[in-house]
């Protein structure tokens, strides 16, 4: 959950330039070497929100439908605290009409992703994941690619809770093989479920939480995504360093720390 807020953090500060400059590979490579993670000016987006909502919902009785559309709604004008307010709106407006009730929610987009963690790590067996996963899912992406990808993503955080090593589970779910830097020198901005690729590959070549944070966010396009959804993953494989949880914190609402703390709170072993 934290990971997913930080991994949000992260990219957050780079997804503008994806849009006003392309494939800037300098821009992109800044993240693998610069001193901090998350900036002063790094500010949560509709990930963040939205991976609230979802945990909310689970705390609560599992409205998800009922939770996203308060959380969008509740959210919508929300402006980051920071200079680089190039965002006019929090979320897109696809999720907004589907909000209002004036649009079907058959979306394919990544926003299917970015927020379903919390599944992930307050269930503990693989059925009842995937099952809420999907529920989670249907009201606003309910197309079968959005929930796959969902059900994989929280798949993942399973085995990692479950202590499988990235070997044991690459085989299954890697089947193909381009670097990073391949990737990198031409991604382009996707915000459809298939940077669940992108993100694979950002975990699977890493070697701590900070380091698969910081290639997702450097391979380009949707940076805050990308990295919300390799941060979801790699927390249940490395766990959080603490500075990175107190600054993720600090940038949060009350209500959100109040959640996460009770979330946390309710996550055991499996």
């Amino acid at each position: 959950m934290l990971g997913a807020i930080i991994g949000d953090l992260a990219g957050s500060l780079y997804e503008y330039d994806e849009f006003k400059k392309g494939k800037n590979l300098e821009r992109r490579l800044e993240v693998l070497t610069k001193d901090n993670l998350i900036e002063k000016n790094s500010f949560y987006t509709d990930d963040t929100i939205l991976t609230i909502a979802i945990l909310e919902a689970v705390l609560h009785g599992e409205k998800f439908e009922e939770y996203l559309r308060m959380y969008g709604l509740t959210h919508h004008n929300d402006k980051p605290n920071t200079k680089a307010n190039h965002f006019k709106y929090m979320f897109s407006p696809g999720f907004i009409k589907w909000c209002m009730a004036e649009k079907e929610g058959n979306s394919m987009g990544s926003g299917a992703l970015m927020r379903v963690s919390p599944i992930g790590y307050l269930y503990n067996d693989l059925k009842t994941i995937n099952d809420v996963t999907e529920k989670a899912t249907i009201p606003s992406h309910d197309s079968a690619l959005a929930i796959v990808t969902a059900q994989m993503v929280n798949n993942l955080i399973y085995f990692g809770r479950k202590g499988y090593t990235k070997e044991e589970i690459m085989g299954k779910l890697y089947p193909y093989y381009r670097p990073l830097d391949k990737i990198r020198l031409d991604n382009t901005f996707d915000s459809s479920c298939l940077i669940f690729d992108k993100c694979l590959v950002a975990f699977f070549e890493s070697n701590s939480f900070e380091d698969a944070v910081r290639k997702a966010v450097s391979l380009g396009g949707d940076t805050d995504t990308i990295g919300a959804v390799t941060g979801s993953i790699a927390e249940a494989y490395y766990g959080v360093p603490d500075n990175l949880k107190e600054q993720a914190l600090s940038k949060l609402p009350d209500d959100f720390v109040l959640y996460l703390d009770e979330g946390y709170q309710k996550i055991k072993k499996i």
